[in-house]
């Protein structure tokens, strides 16, 4: 890892603004001070490549540059950022105005991976928020778990990936930190990357933290839920482990589909006035497929899970997560039928 976290470039004071509007400074990277005549190979300060349509090389150009080919999702410019098992490049901002405490605020990344061939990819990036700018070591993990993680298609090499998260603030946050971090979680090795090459690079447009204004209509019915459950609300118990194995994910991937999913909103309006409860949320998969992979699949799963009970109002601190992999099915593997019902996604309730 690097030993200093690169700025996002930013010309000049900014003017007033509202707390509904991004708060990441200079978010499409259009502002500049110079235009890179090389690229900008990792250095002392662990600076992210710029691209832009007005560079005078077309290492750095836009949309030809050194690492492949992509026009940008706004403007003329985005960032990149390389990632090897030697050294990681971040890019890092102060933010517009300091975060809120117990504010939610939606985060948006748009990212799409270098064309060139023989790049490896990544399956995660994630964001860190801090109230001063901080360095990360060459070469070593992250002692804390980060909270924000981006999951989504890091595979895609011809279209912008929209990757998103919902945040609640201690309102201490003056910085934001994003990057593709080394750490590990309940025994499972997170930011390794995938492929013979051992490096990747992916390039980053269009950086977004915004307020959720319907926080106060979401407070609103947490307080009149406290008084009275609904009828048609189910009772869960402390200690069961509740099954939803109807949750819709795109083959092999992680990323829970848009649609209706009446299990989880029922769990979610119950939790609106039994706020005392933590979940533990374990993701399952078959056995089709390497283990290792199997595992790590059903973590990204219940995480999607999570972010999905996140951004409908429930306190992201009441939540952990685990993978099992295919290690316990509830039904034989040999149809396909056993095979659906291993692939499930499983909620426990605990004080």
């Amino acid at each position: 890892m690097n030993r200093f976290i690169f700025l996002f470039i930013i010309l000049g004071p900014f003017v007033a603004y509202s707390q509904s509007e991004n708060l990441v400074p200079n978010h499409s990277f259009e502002q500049y001070k110079t235009l890179p005549n090389d690229i900008a190979h990792p250095n002392a300060f662990g600076a992210g490549d710029y691209y832009h349509a007005g560079c005078s090389t077309k290492k750095a150009g836009v949309p030809k540059n050194y690492f492949g080919k992509q026009v940008p999702r706004t403007g003329k410019a985005y960032m990149g950022i390389c990632l090897t098992k030697r050294f990681r490049e971040y890019l890092q901002v102060e933010l517009l105005s300091p975060l809120i405490k117990h504010r939610q605020y939606k985060i948006i990344v748009y990212v799409s991976c270098g064309d060139k061939r023989g790049l490896s990819t990544i399956d995660e990036l994630n964001v860190l928020f801090s109230g001063n700018s901080f360095t990360v070591p060459n070469n070593e993990d992250l002692l804390i778990v980060p909270i924000v993680k981006l999951i989504g298609d890091f595979k895609n090499k011809k279209e912008w990936v929209e990757l998103s998260a919902i945040y609640t603030a201690t309102g201490t946050e003056r910085f934001l930190t994003l990057g593709s971090f080394t750490y590990e979680e309940n025994g499972l090795k997170h930011g390794e990357i995938h492929g013979a090459s051992n490096y990747a690079h992916y390039y980053i447009d269009d950086v977004s933290v915004t307020l959720l204004m319907n926080q106060e209509h979401i407070d609103t019915n947490k307080k009149s839920a406290e008084n009275l459950i609904s009828d048609s609300t189910e009772i869960y118990i402390t200690g069961k482990t509740y099954v939803f194995d109807k949750l819709l994910f795109e083959s092999g991937k992680s990323v829970l589909l848009q649609n209706e999913y009446p299990e989880l909103d029922e769990l979610i309006h119950f939790l609106q006035s039994q706020s005392h409860y933590k979940l533990l949320i374990t993701g399952h998969t078959d056995n089709i497929g390497d283990k290792d992979f199997n595992k790590k699949l059903s973590y990204d799963r219940a995480s999607s899970v999570k972010l999905y009970l996140i951004e409908n109002g429930i306190n992201e601190n009441a939540i952990t997560i685990e993978g099992k992999g295919d290690l316990i099915p509830l039904m034989s593997n040999d149809t396909e039928e056993g095979r659906r019902i291993n692939r499930r996604v499983q909620i426990t309730l605990l004080e």
